[in-house]
Formats: C-alpha cells, structure tokens, sequence
C-alpha cells in the first residue's frame, strides 16, 4: 500500500507541474489555496467518490432495470416461461423496497460497528445474490427474492455512502463531492435504459451483476473513514487515513482530525438516542420532511414505469427512446447540482427544485385531463414535463436531501439516526410504486400527476421554514445551530487555508 501510495502521490505531483505559470495563477486565486495540494486532493478525493458511489451506480440499475424489462417480463416470450399480470409486475417494481426497509433496521449500525469500508464491501453480498437470483429465475417468485436481496443491498447503499464521503470531505466542498451520489445513481438508470434497449433481459441483468463484482473489487484499495476509525480506537490509523484523503498534506490532515476527535463521542446504538437533545430531534424531522417530500414528487413512479407512461401518453417518440432522453437529463442536472450545491446553497436548490417539479406535474395533468380534445401538435407535453420533472429532482430534491441529513447528526448518532429514517423512506417507497398502477388505473393519470404536482408545491414551505443553510459550514457549527435553536450557523470556513505538501515518503507506509 506504501508503494501504491508514493507511485500515486508522485504521478500527482508531476501531473500539477506540468500546468503552466498563467493557469496555475488563476486557479489559485480562484480557489485560494495552494494549487498542488488542491490538485492532489481533488485526484484522491474524485478517486475515492468514483469508487465508493459505484454502489450507487448499482441502486440506478437497480431502478432502471424495470423500465425496459416490463414488455419483455409481460410477453408471451418471458424468460421465466409465463408472462407476468400487471399486478405481479407492480410487486416486482416494488418488492425491492419492502428488502430496503428491512436492511434499514441493521445497515446503520452495522456500520457504525465495522466501519463505512467494511460495511460498503458487505453491501455488495445482498447486490449480487439478488441479481444472480434474476438471472436463475424460472418463476415469480426467484424474480421477487432477487429483487428484495437488491433492495437490501440498495437502502445499506444510501445510509452508509452519504456518512462515508461526509466523514472525509473538506466542508468547503462537502456538498458537491454529496452530489456525487446521485450522479451516479442517475448514470446507472442511464445505463439500464440504454442496455435494456439495445439487449435481451439476461445481458442486462448479468451486465448488473457485473458491476457489483466490479465495485467490490475497487473499494479494498480504499483506507476507512477517519471517524470510523476514531469509533474504533484506531487514532494512528486514522491520521493515516485522513493524511492520504488529504492528498498527503499531515498539517490539514492533523486539523481536520482534531475537529473530528471533538465532536466524537461513543457511538450512541439506541434509537432512543436520537431524541435525547432537541438538535437530534429537529434533524430527525427534518430528514423526516426530505423523504417525504421525495416520495410525494413522484420520481420513483416516473422512473419505474417510465416506458408506459410514454406508450400511454402516445408520444411521438418511442418508449424506451423518450426514457433513455429522461435518462441523460437526469445525469446532466446532477452534474449541474455538483457545480450549484456549494455555491448557491442547500436551501435555493431545494425550493427551486420542488417548485418546478410541482408547476410540471400539474402541466401533464392538465394535458391528460384535456388529451382526447387536444391536437397532435401538443404531444411533446408529456416528455417535456417529465423530462423537467427529473432535471429539477436531479439538481435538488434528488441529491440535497441526502447532503442535508448527513450535515445534521453527530458522527456518534448519524448512522443510528439516518438509518430510522430511511426506514420510514423505504416503505414510503413502496408504498409510492405499487399504488401507482392503482391510481392510473382508478383515479386516471390526470387525477395521479396532479395529485403528485400539488404535493411537490407544499414542500417548498417547509424547507423555507423548517430547514438550515448548511452551505460552507463545519459540522460542529451545523450540530451547535440545531441544539441553540438558530436555523443558520454563524461559523463559516475560512477561505485562506493553504495546506502544505508533504513528500509521500513522510506517510506512515505500514498501511
């Protein structure tokens, strides 16, 4: 791992030397730092979030995969040898959730336990059971099993990833290098999408499995955590740890664990815990507010039945043509969060972001209520809603939520904490995309979106209200605002730090 360690520290070193003087100039004003410390944190730190959120990438192919597999599934060619109903296919859309739910009530604590690495690698054990349990099938029933095995693998995926990259970013930059999650989630719908379209139901599924083999095998060259290590009483592992995060500069690194160290506190495992102090408390509802109002939006219904909502809407477009633009959408507006969240903020992306859901929710429902009295020249209303739909959940509702609820807990309750409430998520998840059929069917697609539109504009009150700008504060202030009553902290970090390079040699090379 030593020599792992000089080899990359040397590429970096030379790769930031060979910027010219005028370059080099602008970034560091921009910036304020040194550039070649930024430089080789930002390597680090990318290659780290590229790792650690390819299981991310695994929840969208988990997401994606029902889209385009749904006409095959339905058929009389099935893979499994019957076609299935429209309600069985409700519940294989929606079975994954009831496995998430589950894994909710261990996840958390498993990794304040093992740590985030060992638990991100266990992660990968319920993803590829599943999938091989897809790829075996011969009945509905191994489908469902595989799909609650993903499920399980999915909700330990968005409690342990977002805790992971909190616990080593730089609070200047936290918020973009959160977004990273969604990105990838959105990039392995994308992928779904793209290779359910253009191959048979078995070579997207072993394609799937694929990458869970993939991640696993990424993520043991990765160091833990600083803060799990701390739990676990591993301080010189930890400095180490947090020394290579940094891009080797010891000075940052030792700061940066000192802050740590003072808000660490034992590892608080009850639930109980979590309404011990009012800070704890308004964090919970808070994160309680985020996923409901993920779940009212409607962008998990949109997703899974994407291919028949645009077959029924009889857009001009092919179904599985107008999922794979939603796709791209997707993946370009997470990409525009990761630019926005740290420069405009928590609180504008969220309210701009349900905003616009709510206004184009209710367009498609107005289209659906007028469609048999409407010519064929408005037909492009149904991708262009939806299609802003997912832009504006990408670039906020998406990904801040799940930002914003790692910020608001100590690293001693955040686990325990996140994990209650991603418990609730979950179910709320499957309850969202097995009624959706049912509402289709009895309320009518106008009745539905509408529904999902007016529901997505109550949002924007809360989180005006309720929920603090987090942007380009320290965690301890964060935790401090919440437990005095003020919804924004006065501590900000300060933008003259300049961390200092060490050679690769002076790291601790027994890792």
């Amino acid at each position: 791992m030593a020599k792992k360690q000089f080899i990359f520290f040397h590429a970096c070193s030379s790769l930031s030397t060979n910027f010219g003087a005028f370059e080099t100039h602008c970034l560091q004003y921009y910036f304020r730092i040194d550039f070649r410390s930024f430089l080789l944190f930002l390597i680090i730190a990318f290659d780290f979030l590229f790792t650690a959120n390819v299981a991310a990438f695994c929840i969208g192919n988990m997401l994606g995969w029902s889209s385009p597999v749904q006409p095959v599934l339905e058929s009389a060619e099935s893979p499994i040898g019957e076609p299935l109903s429209r309600s069985q296919f409700s519940w294989l859309s929606s079975v994954n959730f009831l496995g998430g739910v589950i894994g909710t009530l261990f996840w958390g604590q498993v990794s304040d336990c093992l740590g985030r690495k060992r638990t991100g690698l266990l992660v990968a054990l319920p993803f590829a059971v599943g999938w091989a349990l897809i790829i075996a099938a011969r009945n509905q029933w191994m489908l469902y099993a595989g799909r609650m095995f993903i499920g399980a693998g999915c909700s330990g995926t968005v409690i342990n990833t977002p805790m992971f990259v909190t616990e080593i970013a730089q609070d200047k930059i936290r918020g973009a290098l959160g977004s990273f999650l969604m990105i990838n989630l959105n990039i392995g719908t994308l992928f779904s999408f793209i290779i359910g379209a253009a191959t048979s139901f078995y070579t997207l599924t072993s394609t799937c499995l694929a990458v869970v083999l993939i991640y696993f095998c990424l993520l043991l060259f990765m160091p833990d955590s600083p803060a799990s290590l701390l739990m676990m009483k591993k301080r010189a592992e930890a400095l180490e740890s947090m020394t290579w995060y940094r891009g080797g500069d010891q000075v940052q690194a030792e700061k940066d664990l000192t802050s740590v160290e003072s808000r660490l506190v034992k590892p608080a495992r009850s639930y109980r815990s979590i309404f011990q102090t009012k800070g704890r408390v308004k964090g919970f509802l808070i994160g309680i507010g985020f996923i409901l109002g993920q779940q009212v939006c409607g962008m998990l219904a949109v997703t899974t039945y994407a291919v028949t909502i645009f077959k029924e809407a009889g857009s001009t477009m092919t179904p599985h043509q107008s999922a794979i633009v939603l796709g791209v959408l997707q993946v370009t507006a997470s990409v525009c969060s990761l630019i926005l969240v740290d420069k405009l903020g928590r609180k504008v992306l969220l309210v701009t972001s349900f905003t616009v859901m709510g206004i184009s929710l209710c367009s498609l429902g107005f289209f659906y209520y007028f469609k048999n009295s409407i010519g064929p020249e408005y037909l492009f209303i149904p991708v262009a809603s939806l299609s802003i739909h997912l832009v504006a959940y990408s670039i906020g509702a998406g990904p801040v939520p799940f930002i914003v609820m790692a910020e608001l807990f100590s690293p001693d309750i955040r686990g325990t904490a996140i994990s209650l409430i991603q418990f609730l998520g979950i179910f709320l998840s499957f309850v969202t995309v097995k009624i959706f059929p049912w509402m289709n069917s009895f309320l009518g697609p106008s009745a539905t979106f509408l529904t999902y539109g007016l529901g997505s504009l109550v949002l924007p009150l809360f989180i005006i209200c309720c929920v603090p700008e987090t942007k380009g504060k320290t965690l301890n202030s964060i935790t401090k605002a919440l437990e005095s009553g003020r919804r924004d902290s006065e501590e900000i970090i300060p933008g003259g730090i300049k961390p200092q390079i060490v050679p690769s040699s002076a790291i601790n090379p027994t890792r």
